[in-house]
């Protein structure tokens, strides 16, 4: 899929997503993906992948795409809905802004298994 102009991006300088094992892996204007390999610390006790990691892949996701357009941005608001557990280990949230004011940002983000199956979905002003 293209997005129009790719923009440059570095991970190592989002030390929450370094810790997180969390890597923005595209960026385009008003666009963005993160991705994510599972591990054992995304599990809850019960063995799935815990809601908050969907959660926060999608707020770093639409975080990126949102500081895609050059501005600084933090989240305000968000709702986010969960629709389904995977036994995948692979994740990616897929961001697109929807709306850009002078100083609102709306951005939505689908949270996707390794076999595109939709997770999570939710939208971050």
């Amino acid at each position: 899929m293209d997005f129009g102009k790719k923009i440059d991006f570095t991970n190592e300088n989002n030390h929450f997503m370094v810790y997180n094992h969390m890597k923005l892996t595209q960026m385009w204007e008003d666009h963005a993906v993160v991705e994510l390999e599972v591990r054992k610390e995304s599990r809850n006790l019960f063995g799935g992948i815990h809601g908050g990691v969907f959660l926060t892949m999608a707020d770093c996701a639409a975080g990126a795409a949102a500081r895609s357009g050059g501005k600084r941005y933090v989240t305000l608001s968000n709702s986010f809905e969960f629709f389904s557990a995977t036994e995948h280990d692979h994740l990616r949230a897929i961001a697109a802004v929807r709306h850009r004011g002078k100083t609102i940002c709306v951005v939505s983000v689908d949270v996707k298994d390794g076999e595109d199956k939709l997770l999570a979905s939710g939208t971050f002003t």
